[in-house]
């Protein structure tokens, strides 16, 4: 049988319980019909072993329900974080690091046979110098150490460790502590802290999406096809429809919502011939493909295009739609609903057309979107149009069942 272990091999697999936890939560051992029951075992004594205080459960319709709780204005660092700091590693990863770090912190330049021939003499263990050349240039291209070749032969050494040398350390410490929760791939910060063994004791966030943490990997693939500027491919995969789907395009950009925190990516469908937003949380497994010749001239395009999205929705077609809401607001009392359409309004055009009268429109992708704020105005608004009628017939009927609701009840 076995052996249950804490660390992880494949991070994607303890992402999606995480996030299943931390978002969804209160689900059943039954509920996860995705892989087999031990499996969610497993993953779940991984997730308690890493975030024991921050495991929440209780008992419904007799079966006990597990999430994440936690108040992230309470919380020092993103303890997501654990989970990155779990990767799975063979014997031979761990005794190769702790003895290459050991001999060039003695000797400053080894070669690869010298390495080998120390690690074989202080193990008594015959290790192949091609191993040990493997995990030499895998740190070389960390940053861990540096690699000059003499001759035909690469030596190696320590990378210079630049931040004590630098006289505003405790500034960029007290940098690093900001950075590690409030920037993407903050898990950078958080290695480092714990490499010079400080925490942070300076900042706490009201508004902490600690989740994000779990995308980050996926961030940082579609950053570096972006900054390339090549094409992906990547699995979409929606859990709230059970759907899954290999999407092709160009990415452009990446978006953050200011209410939700929620992040989105922006690619260009050559099929199709449009941009169209997916979530982060639902990427999977990017893989970088051709270089795109029109990177440039869609990033422009779809710079010139943001002004018509409420958003991230470019609606089901190119075409935008211009809507228009028309309000009574009282000027001499209400003054902060003009100044409130001014500054909301996301590019939107406020005209006086009489007295009290006033008249909002916006040239837009996807009138849906702009409704949850169009509503916020009930009670002062005349009427909304716009090209999609069903739009306007649902915000019909809802004022229809809100007044049948608060006054219909009062009238009979």
């Amino acid at each position: 049988m076995a052996k249950f272990s804490e660390l992880i091999k494949n991070f994607d697999k303890i992402r999606d319980y995480m996030r299943d936890f931390f978002i969804y939560g209160f689900k059943a051992r039954g509920d996860y019909t995705q892989k087999s029951l031990r499996t969610y075992d497993n993953e779940r004594r991984r997730i308690e072993s890493y975030l024991g205080e921050y495991i929440k459960w209780d008992v419904a319709k007799g079966s006990k329900r597990v999430f994440i709780s936690l108040d992230s204005s309470k919380i020092s660092q993103n303890p997501l974080y654990s989970a990155w700091k779990s990767k799975s590693f063979t014997d031979n990863d761990i005794m190769l690091h702790f003895y290459i770090l050991d001999f060039l912190k003695r000797d400053k330049y080894l070669c690869c046979e010298d390495l080998t021939n120390l690690i074989c003499e202080k193990t008594e263990l015959c290790v192949d110098s091609q191993i040990v050349r493997i995990k030499l240039n895998e740190y070389a291209k960390e940053g861990i150490l540096i690699a000059h070749k003499e001759g035909k032969k690469f030596h190696y050494s320590l990378c210079e460790d630049y931040l004590h040398n630098i006289d505003a350390y405790d500034d960029i410490i007290d940098a690093i502590k900001y950075y590690q929760e409030a920037v993407p791939l903050g898990v950078i910060g958080s290695y480092l802290l714990d490499n010079e063994e400080k925490e942070n004791d300076n900042f706490a966030f009201k508004h902490h999406y600690v989740v994000h943490t779990l995308e980050d990997k996926v961030l940082l693939d579609i950053l570096e096809a972006m900054k390339e500027k090549r094409k992906i491919k990547f699995v979409n995969e929606n859990s709230k429809l059970g759907s899954t789907s290999m999407v092709y395009g160009i990415p452009l950009k990446v978006f953050v919502g200011t209410q939700s925190g929620r992040r989105y990516l922006t690619i260009y469908n050559e099929n199709r011939m449009r941009f169209i937003n997916y979530r982060l949380d639902y990427i999977k497994s990017v893989v970088k493909t051709d270089n795109s010749e029109n990177f440039d001239k869609l990033k422009d395009e779809l710079n010139k295009n943001l002004s018509k999205c409420w958003g991230v929705s470019f609606g089901g077609c190119k075409r935008n739609d211009k809507f228009t809401m028309k309000l009574y607001i009282d000027e001499e009392k209400e003054t902060h609903i003009i100044n409130r359409l001014n500054t909301e309004g996301r590019g939107g055009e406020l005209t006086r057309i009489d007295e009290n009268i006033y008249e909002y429109t916006k040239e837009i992708y996807d009138t849906n979107e702009i409704m949850q704020w169009v509503k916020s105005f009930t009670g002062r608004i005349i009427s909304v149009d716009c090209k999609d009628k069903s739009v306007v017939n649902n915000f019909n009927n809802d004022m229809k069942r809100m007044y049948d609701m608060y006054i219909g009840s009062e009238e009979s």
